[in-house]
């Protein structure tokens, strides 16, 4: 669902709990909890063709599909974006606003067959309620939150590891905003994430901590060098007379490139930077968000 409007609040400090299958990794300033996830991943139906150039595109969807929002569309926004997953064939899809069984039933497939000789991950990672820690639900019953979903060509899988948390920065409604992380190792890691509506403060913070802090911290653990892809709804817009503007949580050595309203993608700036393009949606209240990148 879109934020309207801005409301002052209180920014606590930018720490995360993590959820990892990594090694804890002692951080400098804020601490950090690490618990365990998984990603599921998807080996090749098929022989892959051989490589072509290292096109790698990224599609940030919103899907508003908790059916709670006033952009509900009785589950219509989910095989809309599949159609598109397959006609576009991203390398990455970062996927907020959506149900846990979107995933499995829709969406990986889609990617898997975009990419039917490789490797296909994804993680699912809920938002949290403030008063009982559990996962956020959509009307269904199913868990509500955000999803990463990547593919790694035959050749270069060597596994993945899967990392989440919960900022520890929240604004006062009971959705606690979450984010969901992926390293393909050795080829990339990815991020999705989606970030606080009501207070523009605080999703910079939110912001700051995945970018700042928990990306660091992922590439030491991992021995990563770049190759790093976020994107997500941060519910901030580029803006330079706005103390929150969007770029403000945009790492040294690091590209962002906007749909022109909320939704970013943050890249290392080692992937070179080729478009983007918008695709409207007729299911969501959101455009698919298209970047094409080439990977070092």
């Amino acid at each position: 669902m879109r934020r309207h409007g801005k409301v002052a609040a209180s920014v606590m400090a930018a720490v995360v709990v993590f959820t990892s299958m990594a090694a804890p990794v002692m951080a400098e300033g804020p601490s950090v909890e690490y618990l365990e996830a998984s990603a599921v991943v998807v080996p090749p139906r098929e022989r892959a063709p051989a490589a072509a150039a290292e096109r790698f595109w990224e599609l940030q969807l919103n899907l508003c599909n908790s059916g709670v929002a006033g952009c509900y569309s009785q589950g219509r926004s989910v095989p809309e974006a599949a159609g598109l997953i397959r006609s576009v064939r991203p390398n990455l899809v970062t996927l907020n606003e959506i149900c846990s069984n979107d995933v499995p039933s829709q969406l990986a497939p889609a990617l898997s067959q975009a990419w039917p000789g490789d490797h296909v991950y994804n993680l699912f990672v809920p938002a949290l309620r403030r008063d009982t820690g559990t996962p956020v639900k959509c009307v269904n019953g199913q868990d509500y939150g955000n999803a990463v979903l990547g593919r790694v060509a035959a050749a270069n899988y060597r596994g993945v590891n899967a990392w989440s948390g919960r900022y520890t920065s929240q604004d006062g409604g009971n959705e606690q905003r979450t984010f969901a992380c992926v390293y393909a190792v050795g080829d990339h890691l990815s991020c999705a994430t989606h970030l606080s509506a009501s207070s523009e403060p605080v999703a910079l913070a939110q912001c700051r901590a995945l970018l700042f802090d928990v990306v660091p911290n992922i590439r030491s653990a991992e021995g990563l060098s770049g190759r790093t892809v976020v994107g997500g709804d941060f519910n901030l817009e580029y803006d330079t007379s706005d103390p929150e503007n969007a770029q403000n949580c945009v790492p040294p050595g690091h590209v962002r490139k906007g749909d022109g309203d909320v939704q970013h993608v943050v890249f290392s700036s080692d992937n070179a930077f080729v478009s983007t393009t918008k695709y409207g949606l007729s299911h969501t209240d959101h455009d698919g968000f298209l970047v094409r990148l080439t990977k070092p």
